[in-house]
């Protein structure tokens, strides 16, 4: 099974610039934050989910798509019960509900939905030497680059430790299906041990394989291995971005898309 959520694929958000990817993230994210109608999120959703398709990155869609449903659930139901409202409607001892706070949830899922898929179609097209390399040049400090395109690969190499270790403890004769969900999570509460075990080992050997290949070096002696090349494409893409932000922001100061004002 691959835990790494990039795709080799030839896809053109695959050839943009990583510069360009990485600088529409921000407007990208801030179209689904603008609005808390459910409606207006669920346009935002079908562009990310667009972008998905574009990123084809719907293969790893399909991996999470339970995240989501949890998302949009707990969403739902959190916002459902904990709005502030004059007029419930529903109520149920010191629990209340109504239309609107309910909308106001399934609103709030929606948004976190679409900055999900947001992500996928990112980590999807991206390789984390592209990551680092955009990091680099929008002026991110060497250590703090490094640290966040760690999370690229420790995330999945974590993830994948776990599975291997289950999958020895299940060739050992530990039977995690059998029992209610609680004796269920008992029996994984052992593997915390060696998966633990198992990542400050990795770290140690990681800390070594850096300082072997010049961590912390004076920033005049770095070189670029990739070298990539800024097109007219790029900046239509930066363009049309940008552009999405903005609409979001003037549609929501304009009134639009709202149905709970600031609390």
């Amino acid at each position: 099974m691959a835990l790494s959520l990039y795709r080799h694929e030839d896809t053109p958000a695959h050839r943009r610039h990583p510069v360009a990817k990485l600088l529409a993230l921000t407007p990208l994210f801030i179209a689904p934050l603008a609005f808390n109608d459910p409606w207006w999120a669920l346009a935002t959703l079908v562009v990310s989910f667009a972008l998905v398709l574009i990123a084809g990155a719907l293969p790893n869609l399909k991996r999470i798509w339970g995240l989501g449903a949890i998302l949009l659930a707990m969403s739902t139901l959190l916002w459902a019960l904990m709005l502030p409202d004059r007029e419930p409607v529903w109520r149920l001892g010191p629990l209340y509900a109504s239309p609107l706070s309910v909308a106001y949830g399934v609103a709030m899922g929606l948004r976190l939905n679409a900055m999900l898929m947001l992500g996928v179609a990112y980590v999807s097209c991206t390789r984390p030497e592209e990551f680092t390399w955009s990091l680099r040049r929008v002026g991110v400090p060497a250590t703090m680059t490094l640290a966040l395109s760690l999370t690229f690969r420790l995330v999945p190499m974590l993830a994948g430790t776990a599975q291997t270790v289950t999958q020895a403890q299940m060739a050992r004769g530990l039977d995690f299906r059998s029992g209610g969900p609680l004796a269920r999570i008992g029996r994984y509460v052992p593997l915390m041990v060696p998966v633990l075990a198992y990542a400050m080992r990795s770290a140690d050997d990681l800390t070594r394989a850096l300082e072997s290949r010049g961590a912390g070096a004076a920033a005049s002696a770095r070189t670029e291995y990739y070298e990539y090349r800024w097109t007219a494409a790029d900046t239509v893409l930066l363009v049309l971005a940008l552009a999405y932000g903005v609409a979001a922001i003037w549609l929501r100061a304009s009134g639009y898309g709202e149905i709970v004002g600031r609390m």
